[in-house]
């Protein structure tokens, strides 16, 4: 209880809107703030060391610093066959070839050509597509990605690799960090601003898109919703928010009305679903494309099919009529033949309804905005109090524009990579 816990002696306060100066349970945003966490980030003055020969660079203070409190020094340099094999794991996660290593170890003679050499081969492998192989896995690792949907059914999703690759694609390209959470968060409400559309926007909020899916795509919404709000600040902003579902956090400055203020972002927001066992087609996929095209390539599509439909009816009419032939070997070898072109005819219709005219992404689109109400205890059956849409009240608590037509999630990316936020830059 010194630490914040409420008194279970004492009846808790009834679940209610909250002050952003002092919300319910005894959290105190004020306290909050003082935390280091919460600080602008600054730069710190360089320590003063022992040995003033071995730093290169400025973070090399910082190491050395440590490593004198602690009593050890330094190790001795890398040879460069050393080094290189160390660049080229690090940066692409695969070994050197030998004429690289040579090439290397060659332009590292005379020693006074390290440096170079070091920056070089740095330049070099970050211009690799292995680079954004190997470091974009990191970032999917903690957005959870996955080729399939999660729970017990762990349904096949074959349209999430286009979210892994706009990954892949966004660390080679070494795209900054803040435009990465914004086209990740509300990559659509990005493109829905351009002239010209740019299908990249659509296919970045597949972050949300690969939350975990349970319920086989029935009635339990608010579980993909949760699943979102935790990685969500877990990613972005090193916050863990899911015990503020159910009560305000006991240890962080977070109210349970800060946690129904974002999930009503995400509630006003359309997630797909790839299918079940029990629902074996995908839902609300969005579609990639220019809209022109995408319904020209839709007639086009309606009138195959439909072709198909009278060409089935045709052949069944002449099934029909073959049937009526007295000569039997003429009406056994004209009725196979019939039945070969119905089932072939039939067997065509099934693989092109099947197959929409253009191509899908596993993402996410607004739906109906509007603010959520509070989840008693995390019961989503039981309704508390509404909570306007805002950011979390400790990083500045700022609500939605009151001309805000849609679900807020540009707002919240905004929120998120502002350079004032002190915790996405600590991320």
């Amino acid at each position: 209880m010194k630490l914040g816990a409420p008194d279970p002696r004492t009846n808790a306060p009834a679940l209610a809107a909250t002050s952003p100066a002092k919300p319910t349970y005894g959290i105190s945003l004020e306290e909050g703030r003082k935390h280091w966490a919460y600080q602008p980030v600054k730069s710190a003055p360089l320590p003063k060391l022992k040995d003033k020969a071995w730093p290169r660079n400025e973070l090399d203070h910082f190491t050395l610093a440590r490593m004198e409190k602690a009593g050890v020094t330094p190790a001795p340099d890398a040879d460069p066959r050393t080094l290189i094999r160390r660049l080229t794991f690090d940066l692409t996660g695969l070994p050197p070839t030998a004429e690289e290593t040579e090439a290397f170890v060659s332009a590292c003679s005379p020693i006074g050509n390290l440096q170079t050499a070091m920056a070089n081969a740095v330049d070099r492998l970050l211009a690799s597509p292995h680079y954004g192989e190997r470091w974009g896995r990191h970032w999917l690792d903690v957005v959870r990605y996955a080729d399939t949907c999660g729970n017990a059914s762990d349904y096949p999703v074959p349209q999430a690799y286009k979210y892994r690759n706009y990954v892949i694609k966004s660390f080679n390209e070494d795209k900054p960090f803040d435009r990465f959470i914004r086209e990740q968060l509300a990559g659509d409400l990005l493109n829905a601003k351009l002239e010209t559309p740019n299908s990249e926007l659509v296919v970045a909020p597949g972050y949300l898109a690969i939350a975990r899916h349970f319920g086989g795509g029935k009635g339990e919404p608010h579980l993909t919703i949760e699943d979102s709000i935790e990685n969500m600040g877990r990613a972005f902003l090193g916050l863990s928010l899911s015990c503020a579902r159910c009560h305000d956090h006991k240890f962080d400055p977070i109210a349970s009305t800060d946690y129904y203020a974002l999930y009503g972002i995400f509630s006003s927001t359309t997630f797909p679903h790839p299918g079940s066992e029990g629902m074996n087609r995908p839902k609300d996929l969005v579609v990639l494309g220019p809209k022109a095209e995408v319904e020209a390539a839709t007639k086009a599509w309606k009138e195959q099919l439909a072709a198909l439909d009278a060409e089935v009816k045709k052949l069944e009419a002449d099934k029909t009529a073959a049937d009526k032939l007295t000569d039997a070997a003429a009406k056994k070898a004209k009725v196979d033949e019939l039945t070969k072109a119905i089932t072939a005819a039939k067997a065509k219709h099934k693989q092109l309804s099947e197959t929409v005219p253009y191509e899908l992404a596993y993402a996410v689109a607004d739906s109906k905005p509007a603010n959520a109400r509070i989840h008693v205890r995390g019961d989503p059956t039981r309704l508390g109090e509404e909570v306007p849409r805002r950011f979390i009240q400790v990083l500045g608590g700022q609500p939605l524009p009151k001309d805000c037509g849609n679900s807020g999630r540009l707002d919240l990316a905004n929120w998120i990579a502002d350079p004032a936020n002190p915790l996405t830059a600590r991320v």
